[in-house]
């Protein structure tokens, strides 16, 4: 238990944030001395993104293990998304990212715009008139506009979610506890990757899928939120061809070409046969359970097991 309080003092609190280049090199930087004390090698690689605005986005995938010689691969994304003030539904394995979130995440900036330019013509500008510009008023008025010209260009990607025990860190947190459960011979069997670009545009994802040829034909568990719920869920696309034993499946899929894959989640499914995840992109995604981490962690660990020998019983 204490291991696991200080995993979520580490990558909930301290390391919680990971939504600007600094953070996430940051983050994986801890994290890979982490996982190296561990057993594992972890590859960062850098790709860059071309955006339509002549400017180039940076995306950071972290490659734990030997991929290559891997029969199971372990996938989650680590970045955070920005705060929708608990007015926007986040689901499991979904993106969800649109004007619409952007445009929550910025209301308090438009706010306080709208906030100055009232303030400035209605109180700043007629004293200014009658006082001068050198005045309280003339200073005010700087002080104000320099204040909001300072949120706009440090906010202009959206305000980022402070909080994010559940989504995703939760996920995060469980693959380090099961690695510290892993053999070496199981260790060589199951690598992990810890994707970029989850919250927006699953450009990791896409990373992922070039690193070499060989990924099609690996087996892959992606993993999101895990900490949302006391029950596990487990989905698969049709195509899939893995099988696990007393194991219910529902239908699932995820933009990739990758073919074999399953996908893990915890919570409820709704009448639309999504997961929500209860509280994501909100200052209410503030706890996280141990006991739930460990129980999902037990249970990671026995699936991860029957995969990889179900590969020895052909």
């Amino acid at each position: 238990m204490e291991i696991l309080k200080d995993l979520v003092l580490r990558y909930c609190v301290i390391f919680g944030k990971r939504f600007s280049t600094k953070q996430k090199i940051a983050f994986l930087r801890v994290i890979s001395k982490e996982l190296i004390q561990l057993g594992y090698m972890v590859d960062a690689k850098l790709a860059k993104l071309k955006l339509a605005t002549r400017r180039y986005e940076n995306y950071y995938n972290a490659y734990i293990g030997d991929l290559n010689k891997a029969e199971l691969i372990i996938c989650t994304y680590y970045d955070t998304g920005v705060n929708n003030f608990n007015f926007q539904k986040k689901y499991a394995f979904s993106p969800q990212f649109s004007k619409l979130s952007y445009f929550i995440s910025i209301a308090p900036i438009i706010i306080l715009f709208i906030a100055s330019l009232i303030l400035n013509y209605f109180v700043f500008i007629p004293d200014i008139r009658t006082q001068g510009f050198f005045s309280i008023s003339g200073v005010g008025s700087i002080i104000s506009t320099v204040l909001l010209f300072f949120f706009v260009f440090k906010f202009k990607s959206g305000i980022p979610n402070q909080k994010n025990f559940v989504c995703n860190s939760s996920s995060i947190i469980t693959i380090i506890n099961l690695i510290n459960k892993l053999n070496k011979k199981e260790k060589k069997k199951i690598a992990f990757v810890l994707c970029d670009g989850g919250n927006s545009n699953q450009y990791g994802l896409k990373m992922l899928e070039s690193y070499s040829n060989q990924m099609k034909n690996k087996k892959f568990i992606f993993i999101d939120s895990i900490g949302n719920g006391n029950e596990l869920i487990f989905l698969k696309p049709q195509q899939s061809n893995l099988q696990l034993e007393n194991i219910t499946f529902y239908s699932g899929k995820m933009e990739t070409q990758l073919p074999n894959y399953i996908m893990i989640t915890s919570g409820d499914i709704d009448e639309n046969g999504k997961i929500v995840i209860k509280s994501a992109h909100s200052a209410k995604d503030n706890y996280l359970s141990d006991k739930v981490i460990n129980k999902h962690t037990q249970s990671l660990l026995e699936i991860s097991r029957a995969l990889i020998s179900s590969n020895n019983d052909k």
